[in-house]
């Protein structure tokens, strides 16, 4: 079909979508669960044979089915030399005078076979893709960089560790971003050189792609939707290769109430593609950390009240599967090594996941108990704000203080070892201030004033 026709024709389905009277209730096409995660390179390049096969058996305990290893190459940015950084043993030329980060590669897919985990090597990332996309001749580079090492690490380890090593992983995060929406060609022609060195080693390992949704400096969603189009009929996808787009909630680029939409315009895109690829969601289990914004949230995402990455409450988590689930096949996640491995974090964590599971994908339900020996204290260095930790069947995820009927501040246990204290330097004893505990699944006490 004509691509013009095509983009047409996906236009009006997604308008339709959107309508009232085309809203009707879409059948569920997976588990609110995940299967599979991401895991940054530098998290394991530490890692000994002993920290690996716990990680690997607290993944399998998680119903992990894939691992992702996201980046085994990285360029770094190009005004502080443009260094190769790599993370595994590598033979390929280009890769020669890359500062050895340590293998990450070999003992994922060794654990992981063993356990019968599939495993999604990552390739080649470069630090100004996100000032840059596609844009220039770096791009391009990196793309090449990214065959040579398909052909080395299958030269290593295709047979050695058939059963595990199941797929790519492209790298580069794409997006309806202004800059990949520009250079849109020129990143597909970076694709397609991937796949055509993935064939030369072996046509069946898929390729697995995970770009996402911005709602800030992009295109709209029918713009965006057009560009999709496009680039699912440009890039030479094979069937079996999975496209399995970040929903964005972690980060801020994209809104709750507006990811049913964006899941929408996936699905309606991705119906246009010749080859059967595979509809994946990448749910994001973080709440992530925004710090500054561009004229007030609108052009970048709100501030907001946790001032680090922490572990997203259960029923937001939950509440994003549940929607991917109605468009997806399979929800993997990023990440449940970062956010969810009781050696890593806070065990009530999981320990709530493993209950929704257990009790049927139904999320518990118990608030947590009032904190108890809440002090406030008056000293040199101002309001000082202690109680003892809540109790809770799981856990808490948070404490939230107010003053005078506003924010003050946000205490996580990401942790869980965090102290359960807080100081206000312009505070007196005549403040009025609550507290608040959020526990795990995002149940609340309710706002508790301190007296």
């Amino acid at each position: 079909m004509f691509p013009l026709v095509k983009t047409i024709s996906a236009i009006l389905a997604f308008v339709m979508m959107m309508l009232p009277f085309g809203n009707k209730p879409i059948e569920q096409k997976c588990k609110t669960e995940f299967t599979g995660t991401f895991i940054q390179s530098w998290m394991t390049s530490s890692w000994n044979d002993e920290r690996w096969i716990e990680e690997v058996e607290n993944m399998k305990k998680a119903g992990i089915e894939y691992l992702v290893l996201q980046c085994l190459a990285d360029r770094g940015y190009e005004e502080n030399g443009g260094q190769w950084s790599v993370y595994y043993d590598t033979d390929a030329d280009s890769l020669k005078d890359a500062t050895y980060g340590g293998d990450c590669l070999e003992p994922a897919l060794k654990y992981c076979q063993d356990a019968g985990i599939k495993v999604f090597v990552g390739l080649a990332m470069f630090d100004d893709f996100w000032n840059e996309a596609g844009m220039g001749s770096t791009y391009q580079d990196v793309c090449h960089v990214a065959g040579d090492m398909i052909e080395d690490i299958y030269s290593k380890y295709g047979e050695k560790y058939k059963n595990s090593l199941y797929g790519w992983y492209f790298t580069p995060e794409i997006s309806n971003g202004l800059l990949c929406q520009v250079s849109l060609n020129n990143l597909v022609k970076g694709i397609n050189h991937i796949i055509d060195r993935i064939n030369e080693v072996d046509e069946t390992k898929p390729l697995l792609m995970s770009p996402f949704y911005s709602e800030y400096l992009s295109t709209g969603p029918v713009a965006s939707l057009s560009s999709y189009v496009k680039f699912f009929n440009m890039v030479k996808f094979r069937d079996g290769d999975i496209f399995a787009p970040q929903d964005a909630i972690g980060a801020k680029w994209t809104k709750m109430e507006n990811l049913e939409r964006t899941w929408k315009l996936y699905k309606t895109a991705i119906d246009t593609c010749d080859a059967d690829i595979k509809l994946w969601a990448n749910c994001e289990n973080f709440d992530g950390a925004i710090t500054s914004e561009t004229l007030g949230g609108v052009l970048s995402p709100k501030i907001t009240e946790n001032t680090s990455n922490v572990t997203a409450t259960l029923d937001v988590f939950v509440k994003q599967m549940e929607i991917a689930s109605k468009y997806a096949e399979n929800i993997i996640t990023f990440s449940y090594n970062h956010y969810y491995s009781p050696s890593h974090v806070n065990p009530a964590f999981i320990n709530a996941y493993y209950d929704y599971v257990k009790n049927g994908y139904v999320l518990e339900n118990e608030a947590p108990q009032t904190p108890e020996n809440i002090t406030m204290i008056q000293n040199e260095n101002g309001i000082e704000l202690s109680w003892d930790e809540a109790v809770d069947n799981f856990g808490i995820a948070y404490y939230r203080l107010e003053k005078d009927g506003k924010f003050l501040a946000r205490i996580d246990k990401f942790y869980g070892y965090e102290d359960n204290y807080f100081i206000d330097a312009n505070g007196d004893m005549n403040s009025a201030y609550t507290i608040e505990a959020v526990d795990v699944s995002g149940n609340t006490t309710g706002k508790i004033a301190i007296n």
